[in-house]
């Protein structure tokens, strides 16, 4: 089977050699494969040290995109261009080692039931190396929070570092072109029925140039999407505390009855029934959200039978 190794790069010039050089000596222990980077608009000199790199390597494969559009937009031409059986995606920092690229391949070689290897600092046997403390806690937090919305019990659903088969890939509509396309083929995966299992791996902080993360554009658009695919975190939070607020002051009014004190013409009246009456509507608006998310996921199903027949077809 032909693995391709794909590695978005966006100003790496520090890391892009390095980087080649390791991956390229791990996969030479495989008889067919591909390293496919996509430069993604560096303003540096990534492409042409890369461009250099690939000009003595046949397995090494160079595509750069006009302006920088971001992670996703990245993966997907690689996705595109890539000609593997089994897909590794990894960044190119190597805050993942490229030994993590044999664990997750012979994942995929040696059982037929796994669609989807995924490289997990955060389960039992992984580890985090040398990373700030507020980028692991905003990265904790954040798998934690978008693994909740998600039906698999998964650890890790950030990370780039996954191999994927062929079919899973070709049979999914992607569009994202952040971050968040790591969370889109989790998504669609898990809807569409493919297995995924956990690697142990090891996270290490970078040691060569400048991360090109936004953290609070990522947590936000991480938040957003938690809340696209279970929309009742949102619904249900804020309709059962207005629910909450509108029964606890329906209590204290019902205290003051039964004391004799209870005035019909106070705001607290007017204040209960919203409370109670909002607070219903939203916990509606959460369960039809929710409705709309399950149908949704029918939606992948069909787009992806229709893509695998249309590639069968080809």
């Amino acid at each position: 089977m032909k693995i391709s190794v794909i590695i978005p790069m966006y100003n790496e010039e520090d890391n892009v050699l390095r980087t080649l050089v390791e991956v390229n000596m791990v996969m030479k222990n495989y008889e067919d494969y591909e390293i496919v980077v996509v430069d993604d608009g560096s303003a540096d000199d990534t492409y042409r040290l890369a461009e250099e790199f690939s000009s003595d390597n046949t397995h090494v494969k160079i595509y750069k995109q006009p302006i920088n559009m971001g992670m996703g937009r990245a993966l997907r031409t690689g996705f595109e261009k890539s000609e593997g059986d089994i897909i590794i995606t990894i960044d190119a920092d190597l805050s993942y080692s490229p030994e993590h690229i044999t664990k997750l391949a012979s994942e995929l070689l040696n059982d037929e039931t796994v669609d989807i290897a995924v490289g997990s600092p955060y389960m039992e046997g992984g580890d985090v190396k040398n990373v700030p403390f507020i980028r692991l806690f905003i990265s904790k937090i954040a798998n934690k929070f978008v693994g909740y919305s998600m039906p698999e019990n998964l650890s890790t659903v950030t990370s780039v570092l996954r191999a994927y088969r062929r079919e899973v890939i070709d049979s999914m509509e992607l569009e994202s072109n952040g971050t968040n396309i790591n969370l889109e083929i989790l998504s669609k995966a898990i809807a569409t029925r493919y297995k995924i299992k956990e690697v142990p791996a090891v996270l290490e902080g970078r040691k060569l140039g400048r991360s090109k993360l936004k953290f609070r554009s990522k947590t936000i658009s991480h938040v957003l999407f938690s809340l696209y695919e279970k929309p009742m975190i949102l619904f249900g939070v804020i309709g059962l505390l207005l629910l909450l607020i509108g029964i606890i002051s329906g209590i204290y009014l019902f205290y003051e009855y039964l004391l004799g004190t209870l005035d019909p013409t106070r705001p607290l009246m007017l204040f209960m029934v919203l409370m109670i009456i909002s607070g219903i509507q939203i916990l509606i608006f959460g369960f039809v959200a929710t409705q709309i998310s399950l149908l949704k996921r029918e939606i992948y199903i069909v787009q992806k039978e229709n893509r695998l027949l249309r590639k069968k077809f080809k």
